[in-house]
């Protein structure tokens, strides 16, 4: 037979260690949380100092299984409810982007009724001079309700200001066109806040291994290039006969 158990001092040690179980688990969680909050604050400068250069390596780390999340917050035109979503990484300079555009506008005029469609700013400061504060321009637009008149703007005209000195001279001439507060508008170009919106949208690019634009999502996944806006706007389709 075994030996017996004094159920009191098991139940009395059971209770000790639990307490300091808990302690530990409490000081590990506590560690967990600043690991984290100091990995995403090193993810955000890292994103800030490099200007969201479009060679930079996915910030995952190798051997885990990580799954990137594009959101669909962000400026956004189109039928607020539906179930199929178009996400944009764009660049206000890239050429490409200023293409797109068109096709993107064409698709929604074509589905309005199914599709929403998000643009977000991935500016490539490491080759257009000019698109981090066309993008400040765009969202100093948005604070007085004309972001999406500014964003086309600033695609029609890019010619007249992406290789410029000084672009925000043709901003405030376009700010003046939409008959903003010219003096609000100032200020907020270079309001902090609207910078940080602007390296959200960055480090979730660049957490979803976005390396070029533009770059779209279609509910959350990756849409793979097309050869011409028909078959980009048939993806499109598709994803609405599923959704539906």
């Amino acid at each position: 037979m075994g030996k017996d158990i004094d159920l009191k001092k098991t139940r009395l040690g059971a209770g000790t260690q639990g307490v300091k179980g808990s302690r530990a688990m409490v000081k590990a969680g506590i560690a967990v949380v600043l690991l984290v909050a100091i990995a995403i604050a090193v993810a955000l400068f890292l994103v800030r100092r490099n200007g969201g250069n479009n060679t930079n390596p996915s910030l995952a780390s190798p051997g885990v299984d990580f799954k990137p999340v594009v959101t669909p917050k962000g400026w956004t035109k189109g039928n607020m409810a539906a179930k199929t979503v178009l996400v944009e990484f764009g660049d206000f300079q890239c050429g490409a982007c200023a293409a797109a555009r068109e096709t993107v506008a064409a698709v929604l005029k074509n589905h309005e009724k199914d599709l929403r469609v998000v643009f977000k700013n991935f500016p490539v400061e490491s080759v257009h001079r000019n698109s981090l504060v066309a993008a400040q321009a765009a969202e100093a637009a948005g604070r007085q309700l004309k972001y999406w008149e500014m964003h086309d703007l600033l695609f029609e005209r890019q010619r007249e200001w992406a290789n410029v000195p000084d672009a925000q001279t043709f901003f405030l001439r376009y700010a003046s066109e939409l008959q903003l507060d010219l003096e609000r508008f100032r200020r907020d170009v270079w309001d902090n806040e609207i910078r940080d919106k602007i390296y959200r949208d960055l480090l979730e690019g660049q957490l979803a291994s976005v390396t070029s634009v533009p770059t779209f999502f279609l509910n959350g996944s990756r849409m793979p290039q097309s050869k011409s806006e028909d078959q980009f706007e048939q993806m499109i389709v598709d994803a609405i006969k599923t959704a539906k």
